[in-house]
Order: C-alpha cells, then structure tokens, then sequence
C-alpha cells in the first residue's frame, strides 16, 4: 500500500506498508542534521564501542580501523554424523584506525589488537551465496566492522566456489542446505564460548543478547532459517535471498531487512525478494535497488574465475547495460545495512534518520512496515 508523503509521516509507526519516494532537498536535510546531532547520539548501555567523535554517514567508514582473523571450528555433519565438518571462519572486528597495512585478500589488518575499549560488542554472523566464500563482499564485513561491530563469517564446507562439485553437483547442494543453518549456529556457539574463556582474544568482546545474522543468496536464504529457529539472533539482514518456505518466514519474529536488486537473474525481485518482504512478521524493510544485479552485493561485479576443469565461466549479473557500477551499488547498500544493524543488532539509533520512509535516495524503493518490535 502506498501513501503521500504527508501520510507516511503520520503515520511512521503504524503497521500498514509504507513506500518510500524521495526527495532532495530531505536528503540533504537529513544529512546536516545527522552532522549537527551525531555527537550526542551514541550506542545503549550494553555496547562496548565508543560513539564516533566525528561526523559520519553511514556510507562512509565508521570511526574504528578493522582487525580480521581465521579460525576453524569444528563439528560433526548433519548429514554424515561421523564425519569432521570444519569451518574455517573470517572474523572482522574494530581496531585502532591505521593500525597496520591491510591484507587485500582477506580486508582487515590481520591479527590487529583491539581498538581501545572495545568490548561487549554487538555481532553480524554472515553467510556467504551458493558455491561463494565471505571475502566476496569484503565491502559489506569492512563497513559493518568499521562500525563497531564483530562480524564471522564461515565458510560452508562443500560449498565453496573452489569446490570441484561446484555449481552444479545437485547432492552436493541438499547437503550444503542441510548443513549451513547448523553452521551458523555453531559459529554463534563457538564465539559464545570464546567470549566465556579469559584467555581466548575474544574474551569479554562479545554481547551475547546482540547477535545478527546476514548472508547473501543462499547465505540470505540461510539467515532466513536460522532467524526462524534461534532465540539468540535479534535482527537479520537478508541480501537477494533465495525464498525458503512460507513456514520460516511466517515464524521469524524479529526485525528483519531484505534488499534485492530490481534487475537479479538469479533471485528475481518480483518472483523471490518481494514474496519473502510480504510474508514477513514486522518490523520489516524492502530495499529494491534499480540497475542491480545479483552480484552487485559482491567487492566485483563478476564471479570470479575458478583455474580448474570444472570450473564455472565467470558469471556476471551486474544489472543490464546501464547497470551501477560496484562502487554505486555498495554506496545503496550499505545506506540502508548499517542504519538497520546499528538500530536493531547494536541499539545505536545514530543513523535512525536514514531509514526514513521518505528519505529514499534515487534509484531506490523502499518499503517498511514497522509494527511492533517482537509482536
């Protein structure tokens, strides 16, 4: 249902669904006060990261440098229950800003300390798309990182773009389905011990009552899940997901963002993106981006080349001939991601004026039914 402007801002916290237009001279609005006011604006009680000391837009880097380190976790498959399953699993978190050279592989300084007083910090748990790895949208860890989050992110084993029985080994898919919703669970259990041991790096890092979840493609479609079924995840942000079934999403219960792009081949807004939006619990948002494609959520617009015989030919979905750039595609992105994860993962309502339902840049339309947070 789409309303005036004049009405969307009567009625901002009603439950009807509201589309955004925009307008310029808000937007610009919107960003002077955003300059004037962010310093008296910072994180609740319970987060650990210090509010920002300069003006900051939510597409631009936060106030922390990003820190990255690898660590595995092991479980055993759900599939095979005899059998190790080990994640090896990216984690982006705030450090010092210029505190080392960054790794451009991996987009974080690797093994970097913690930023002064970072501590009892909020988490995004990412899952990466079909046949992917997590450093494909090391854009998205850096930002939300750089925000003063810990973001992890696993690599689903068996489902990896080096994988020789990727993209389409058709068993080697209901596996990965199988699989990836218990992995990112264990990746919460994992970081979860981690912030109980004194002697881990992570020690006292971690807010257990302020845990996300994202992912894109299959990885939105894994967040999805996981959002149905586990009460420790307070907020999710699924990126040109592929539909899981009406139960899930009739079951999610908590905040929840999707984005998609107007022109995906692969997750078609209209046939996957908007289903998912409507059947969703709110508070909910839709962020449909024009001149985008499936792999605009990635660093490149292409997938990459894989140097093996069964490798798939590099595969790109940018969004037609007049598609955005990377760079602009991010920009849209990240505009509505981190004012979702900082209000509803971390409680930090700095960037509150940015999911404005008439704030909507060009090229943009957003939806939002805000109801009641846990109705």
């Amino acid at each position: 249902m789409t309303r005036s402007n004049d009405s969307r801002r009567a009625l901002r916290g009603a439950r009807q669904p509201i589309t955004g237009s925009f307008n310029l001279v808000a937007l610009l609005l919107i960003a002077v006060v955003v300059i004037l006011t962010l310093a008296a604006c910072g994180g609740d009680d319970e987060g650990g990261a210090p509010a920002p000391t300069t003006a900051q837009l939510p597409t631009q880097p936060g106030p922390f440098g990003v820190g990255v380190r690898q660590m595995t976790f092991t479980r055993k498959s759900t599939t095979m229950p005899t059998q190790d399953r080990a994640l090896l699993t990216d984690i982006w978190y705030p450090t010092a800003p210029n505190a080392g050279p960054t790794d451009p592989e991996l987009g974080g300084i690797v093994n970097a300390p913690w930023a002064a007083g970072a501590a009892n910090l909020p988490v995004v748990v990412f899952s990466h798309g079909h046949c992917c790895v997590p450093q494909m949208s090391r854009f998205f860890m850096r930002a939300v990182a750089s925000h003063g989050f810990i973001v992890a992110a696993p690599l689903h084993t068996g489902n990896l773009f080096t994988d020789p029985n990727c993209p389409s080994d058709s068993a080697a898919q209901q596996d990965s389905y199988a699989n990836r919703p218990p992995d990112i669970m264990f990746v919460i259990d994992s970081l979860l011990q981690l912030n109980a041991d004194s002697t881990s790096f992570f020690s006292g890092a971690i807010n257990p009552n302020r845990i996300g979840l994202s992912g894109h493609s299959f990885g939105g479609h894994t967040a999805l899940r996981v959002s149905a079924v586990d009460p420790r995840v307070i907020a999710g942000l699924a990126l040109a997901p592929g539909a899981p079934l009406l139960s899930v999403l009739t079951n999610i219960h908590i905040p929840m963002m999707v984005q998609g792009g107007a022109d995906d081949r692969a997750t078609a807004f209209d046939l996957l993106v908007q289903p998912i939006y409507n059947h969703l619990n709110p508070p909910k948002y839709l962020v449909k981006i024009s001149h985008t494609g499936h792999t605009a959520f990635f660093d490149d617009l292409c997938y990459p080349t894989v140097p093996t015989t069964s490798a798939p030919t590099p595969w790109c979905d940018a969004g037609g001939p007049d598609a955005l750039t990377a760079d602009a595609a991010h920009q849209f992105i990240l505009r509505y991601a981190v004012p979702f994860l900082l209000r509803w993962v971390a409680g930090d309502n700095r960037f509150d004026a940015f999911l404005a339902l008439d704030a909507a840049p060009p090229g943009v339309i957003f939806t939002a039914d805000i109801g009641e947070p846990n109705a």
